[in-house]
């Protein structure tokens, strides 16, 4: 059975995300400017955003098996082409955040340097490979680009539906007691 709206975790997880999302743009965007010195500083940031990228990595993980465990939302009633671009869009948007931390993850493994999760020092996996860090260190930058111009879209598709359409978006993502059915 379809729903009308999304369920509290569902709700959780998606705010939660978005959040920790931006966070990580932010953070990644400042800190490969900073200095490769002898001070730790840049080092001790790549770690933080480590960190946060192996929760999220999980994090999506869970967020996809709950959406297959869920009832569905029913979309909402447009033409063909717009769900369709909505499906696809949301598809690219859930591969992108399993593709990021993951090549993030095995970029760091083969990089040849220690990860550490908010401080621990995790075992060391394999050795060092500098072909597969270069490989995964792309993918990461042009998936963290791909994701930045899908969350702008992502945006502006939920202003036109919500402004434009006057389609009542804010009630499906509402903080509700109880999910009524359709």
């Amino acid at each position: 059975m379809q729903q009308s709206r999304y369920d509290r975790f569902s709700v959780l997880l998606h705010w939660l995300m978005a959040t920790l999302i931006l966070g990580q743009i932010a953070l990644g965007l400042w800190m490969i400017g900073l200095p490769k010195d002898s001070s730790g500083l840049r080092a001790a940031w790549f770690n933080v955003h480590k960190s946060w990228g192996m929760v999220l990595g999980l994090l999506i993980v869970l967020r996809l098996t709950w959406a297959l465990l869920r009832p569905r939302v029913a979309a909402l009633p447009q033409a063909r082409h717009l769900q369709l671009a909505a499906s696809a869009a949301h598809g690219l948007l859930y591969l992108l955040m399993l593709v990021l931390p993951l090549s993030g993850f095995l970029g760091s493994v083969f990089s040849g340097y220690p990860i550490r999760f908010f401080g621990m020092q995790l075992p060391k996996i394999t050795e060092r490979w500098d072909g597969a860090k270069e490989l995964l260190s792309g993918v990461h930058q042009v998936s963290a680009v791909a994701l930045i111009l899908l969350i702008a879209l992502h945006a502006l598709a939920f202003l036109y539906h919500q402004l434009v359409m006057k389609e009542p978006l804010l009630q499906r993502m509402r903080w509700a007691r109880s999910v009524a059915p359709n």
